[in-house]
């Protein structure tokens, strides 16, 4: 039986996931702080606006938790998402191609909402998969 702070937890994906941003409201404590912070601004409302953005660059958007670890007021979870590349993303417009991304999370919750995310997702992997080329500096 999952616990409160899983259960809020769990909304944060599922918002993502089928791109319910009501649940975000549920998920969140108002002054919540993702860190690093989101380039669509702080709070709910910056992780709504992203996830507006995501699902617009990326048709089909699945999003799986693959693990879970929770204890005290901390859950951390690792994602997979997947989806089609249709919108520009750093610099690249919609290749088509099929796209999957891996993200850690540790979330801090307090009375059954998010009140801190720690986010590191794996950009060198989506920028390899949507085209991008790295070169080695001189």
């Amino acid at each position: 039986m999952p616990t409160d702070n899983e259960i809020a937890v769990k909304r944060f994906y599922d918002a993502l996931a089928t791109g319910d941003t009501s649940l975000v409201d549920a998920a969140l404590a108002p002054d919540w702080e993702a860190v690093p912070a989101l380039r669509t601004g702080p709070g709910a409302d910056g992780w709504k606006k992203s996830i507006e953005h995501l699902r617009g660059v990326f048709s089909g958007l699945t999003v799986t938790i693959a693990d879970v670890v929770a204890s005290g007021d901390m859950v951390a979870v690792r994602s997979v998402g997947r989806g089609v590349h249709v919108g520009e993303l750093l610099g690249v417009e919609g290749t088509g191609r099929e796209v999957e991304f891996r993200a850690s999370d540790f979330h801090q919750v307090v009375d059954g909402r998010i009140v801190r995310t720690w986010h590191l997702e794996d950009y060198f992997g989506i920028a390899t998969r949507i085209g991008l080329e790295f070169t080695r500096g001189a």
